[in-house]
């Protein structure tokens, strides 16, 4: 290993850009500790304060992606903090129809106080860039600055 590398975690990733185009490649992730149960999530790199995160197409390519740019994110490994997530906070099911007209269907988790667990307080006080939306099958990744609007379902 050279000196200054850092030892990272792949995980692959499909992009969807504002453009329109499409990235499947994979992320890199801060490689898990021995002493760390938890491991960095791409829901942790693309709510970074960071503006651009590399990812290594399958040519072997590293692109150096603007997270303004991402439209939405499909991540092939699961967050692990998701289950605690799941059973400790409320959830909302909507629709969301993001930038083009896309509609995306699923849950988000409303982690919020007790005393304010409205999806609209939700949504207004979120500060995260990509808000979590998990559908039947897997979890999405939606950049809240392209979300023209969204329509509760429960």
């Amino acid at each position: 290993m050279h000196e200054f590398r850092i030892e990272k975690d792949r995980c692959t990733v499909h992009l969807s850009l504002v453009s329109g185009e499409t990235i499947t490649g994979a992320m890199f992730l801060q490689h898990t500790d021995e002493g760390n149960p938890r491991r960095e999530s791409a829901r942790d790199v693309l709510n970074s304060t960071e503006r651009f995160f590399p990812v290594e197409t399958p040519d072997g390519e590293t692109l150096l992606v603007a997270k303004d740019r991402v439209v939405e994110v499909l991540a092939d490994s699961p967050d692990d903090d998701d289950e605690l997530r799941r059973a400790s906070a409320r959830s909302a099911l909507l629709d969301v129809v993001l930038s083009g007209g896309v509609v995306r269907s699923g849950t988000v988790l409303l982690e919020m106080p007790a005393g304010q667990p409205r999806l609209l307080d939700y949504l207004n006080r979120l500060s995260d860039r990509f808000l979590v939306l998990y559908e039947t099958d897997g979890t999405r990744l939606l950049n809240r600055a392209l979300i023209e609007r969204v329509l509760p379902r429960d």
